[in-house]
């Protein structure tokens, strides 16, 4: 072995200490910042969502906290006792309830991040911009392998996990398609290095093959209920779904997806749903026929949605978001929430709204 390689070896295992040192000081802050404000660090974390956006709905709360909604209503209870939070009536709906900021939360917002992000502006500010770059790649790289590993992790603990859908279905790799007249394709634990796609001329509901321990799979009607047993992030296991492109699909991934590859334009696609976690996903999407909604939570990092040419669509990220692509917009960091659309999306008829939840990273949304 070379100096520099022993020298690289050992910065390597030096930068591994420091992080580990970084996430230690850190749950450390949150701690002290949670002892001294009287909270508990799940009502800390609502806090600082709050804290960014100022104003949002239990639900978009409950989505980038990662909380349920019994859980969430339970912190909102807490929240507002306490003076952090107050729930008012929309002024454009007064049918839905905002949750806004109280001026004691964006005291305590502005200590626990506005005074450390200064003080880490000051740190950043000494080095060259070489460095910075260096910096902000490794950090990109470093979110990257979490959020992979989350939208594994997360399959073990997805509601439904480990159990099978009602009394009625068979566990069969095909299934006949006759009378039939919609589909709707659901993994309920999550799945990984999944490819999906249509078939015009197939003439069965679903075809699916695949390496490695198969999952369970259940048909009532039109809807493919997927049920993987083992560990989906088993690096061995992949999946091949081709769907009748002769009726309309609702496709819902729950769970966490790590690497699918989704190429649904044979499709008559009628929405599409991941939940609990993206990472490493592309998806090249139908001409859509009326307002057809793709919603991703939990989280995204590297995920590519390309839609056909001329096909108008509104991109909202909410909880943050960097690297973000929009047809021909090119966004760096943005915090809270942000929307965008193409020029034509509010007068079209056919079109896509498309909502990322939780944080995302490394998105683009373009056509084809």
């Amino acid at each position: 072995m070379t100096t520099d390689e022993t020298r690289a070896g050992g910065l390597i295992d030096q930068v591994g200490v420091e992080l580990e040192e970084l996430r230690r000081a850190g749950d450390q802050l949150d701690e002290a910042v949670a002892l001294q404000s009287g909270l508990n660090r799940t009502d800390l974390r609502c806090l600082g969502i709050l804290y960014r956006r100022g104003r949002v709905t239990a639900g978009e709360l409950a989505e980038e906290s990662g909380l349920t909604p019994g859980a969430i209503t339970t912190v909102l209870d807490r929240l507002e006792r306490g003076g952090y939070a107050n729930r008012v009536s929309d002024p454009a709906d007064r049918r839905r309830v905002l949750v806004v900021s109280t001026g004691v939360t964006r005291d305590i917002g502005a200590r626990m991040q506005g005074e450390v992000e200064l003080a880490l502006r000051e740190v950043l500010e000494r080095r060259e911009p070489e460095q910075l770059e260096v910096v902000r790649d490794f950090l990109r790289d470093t979110r990257g392998v979490f959020e992979s590993q989350i939208a594994a992790l997360t399959a073990e603990a997805a509601p439904g996990a480990g159990e099978s859908p009602a009394d009625g279905g068979a566990a069969q790799s095909h299934a006949p398609l006759e009378g039939i007249g919609a589909g709707r394709l659901e993994f309920t634990k999550g799945a990984s290095q999944v490819r999906l796609t249509g078939d015009p001329g197939l003439t069965e509901l679903y075809r699916a093959t695949f390496e490695g321990p198969a999952p369970e799979i259940f048909v009532r009607g039109g809807t493919v209920t997927v049920v993987q047993r083992r560990r989906f992030f088993q690096r061995a296991n992949s999946c091949n779904f081709t769907l009748a492109a002769s009726i309309p699909w609702d496709v819902v991934l729950r769970g966490g997806m790590w690497k699918l590859d989704a190429d649904l334009r044979p499709l008559r696609l009628s929405s599409l749903e991941v939940t609990g976690g993206a990472s490493d996903v592309e998806i090249e999407l139908p001409a859509p026929v009326g307002v057809v909604q793709v919603r991703l939570s939990g989280g995204a990092s590297q995920v590519k949605l390309r839609r056909p040419k001329g096909t108008e669509a509104r991109a909202e990220v909410s909880g943050g978001a960097s690297q973000l692509v929009f047809d021909d917009q090119q966004l760096g960091a943005v915090g809270g929430k942000i929307a965008l659309a193409s020029s034509g999306f509010d007068a079209a008829v056919d079109r896509y709204e498309i909502r990322f939840t939780g944080g995302a990273s490394q998105l683009s949304v373009t056509t084809l």
